[in-house]
């Protein structure tokens, strides 16, 4: 067993954009960046450089100008990470338009440069932490490294660790199709073509991960019986009593390609003459597990889009890591009892900040952007002090 026992200041435990915000801001901020660690076993950008970028990759929900309003900020704060002529000309998204929105991969490759560029600045690890333990002398983190279990000491943790798809008890004869799987057109095709006797696939949900897997699967001829818990909303610009121009539904709204085809899906369902209105049922009901347990016959498999849960398989002294709770406004990593573990913070989707809109709506703070804006000076200086 390798030991680091020399006690650093900061642990950022993940490698998506979440981790990379973290990195990027503490660093900014004045951490020298032998202060910090960074640990994941691949730095590419996570499951949003990965899974969701692969093949055809997954139609983007956000802006071309979110994404970059981050990237410049990053240049910006840290020059070290500005591209150059070369690497720019290969970003795919520098000739788009601001306005457009992009898949994944393209928003991938800027921050996948910013990756590499952090990893020279701080002290990065190629490793899975297995386990975190709060101790009177700091913060133990047991690291696996090529078979290799190593111990680093750190004053504070940031958890960035992703998260995956929550599932539900679906009847045994329900095959449960990864939605990762659906997300991604390509992805879907190879599933289809090894799976050719799939009919009827139920999804369930009525987030923006519902409706691109309604899209890609009626898309493919597919019939889907569709159960949501409420209505879509549709993120649209709008101008506050003050003045103010925002988008409401910004973090809850359907947005892009898949925004469009929902629209004119539900446009459509209305006369029924479109093979794709054709190929498309949907029920609301808000206890859908009463909607489930009449009306799933005749689908033989089900994707489920109803959230998301931390990913890790890390635990904190001993306790599974799905144990924990987390605080919504200071970051904090919580006890289910509501005690607060010490100095551990979490960040990302996994553990997404609240917001209330300008609209006056409570919603969670998950994209690019808005993991940026969430570590803000409040923040950094709880995970600072």
């Amino acid at each position: 067993m390798n030991n680091i026992k020399t006690l650093t200041e900061y642990a950022v435990i993940g490698g998506g954009p979440a981790a990379i915000c973290a990195i990027a801001k503490l660093y900014s901020y004045g951490i020298p960046g032998n202060k910090i660690i960074w640990v994941d076993p691949q730095f590419k950008v996570g499951d949003f450089g990965t899974k969701l970028s692969t093949g055809s990759s997954v139609p983007g929900n956000t802006t071309v100008a979110s994404y970059q309003k981050v990237n410049n900020a990053i240049y910006t704060a840290i020059p070290a990470c500005v591209p150059t002529v070369e690497q720019k000309i290969k970003f795919e998204i520098t000739v788009l338009s601001p306005n457009t929105t992009c898949s994944l991969r393209v928003a991938t490759q800027p921050l996948q440069h910013i990756t590499e560029t952090l990893r020279k600045l701080v002290y990065s690890i190629k490793g899975i932490v297995h386990a975190v333990y709060t101790t009177k002398d700091g913060i133990r983190l047991d690291i696996k490294t090529n078979d290799i279990i190593s111990n680093v000491m750190v004053k504070r943790v940031i958890l960035a660790i992703g998260a995956s798809p929550k599932t539900i008890k679906l009847p045994d004869y329900i095959t449960i199709i990864d939605p990762y799987t659906v997300f991604v057109k390509s992805e879907l095709k190879q599933y289809l073509d090894k799976n050719p006797n799939i009919t009827t696939v139920a999804v369930i949900g009525s987030s923006h991960s519902a409706a691109l897997a309604t899209m890609h699967l009626v898309q493919a001829g597919i019939h889907v019986k569709q159960f949501m818990n409420k209505e879509y909303k549709f993120a649209m610009p709008a101008i506050a009593p003050d003045g103010t121009r925002y988008i409401q539904y910004d973090n809850t709204g359907l947005k892009g390609e898949v925004a469009t085809f929902t629209r004119q899906l539900l446009h459509d369902k209305k006369t029924d003459k479109t093979k794709y209105a054709q190929l498309w049922e949907y029920y609301i009901e808000k206890n859908i597990e009463a909607l489930l347990s009449t009306r799933l016959s005749k689908c033989t498999h089900a994707v489920i889009c109803i959230g998301y849960t931390p990913s890790s398989s890390l635990q904190i002294n001993g306790l599974s890591i799905s144990t924990f709770k987390y605080n919504k406004y200071s970051t904090q990593i919580i006890h289910a009892d509501g005690r607060p573990v010490t100095r551990i913070f979490g960040i990302g989707i996994a553990y997404p900040t609240e917001v209330i809109a300008t609209s006056g709506e409570i919603e969670f703070a998950v994209g690019v952007e808005k993991f940026w804006n969430s570590i803000n000076d409040a923040t950094l200086h709880k995970w600072i002090s």
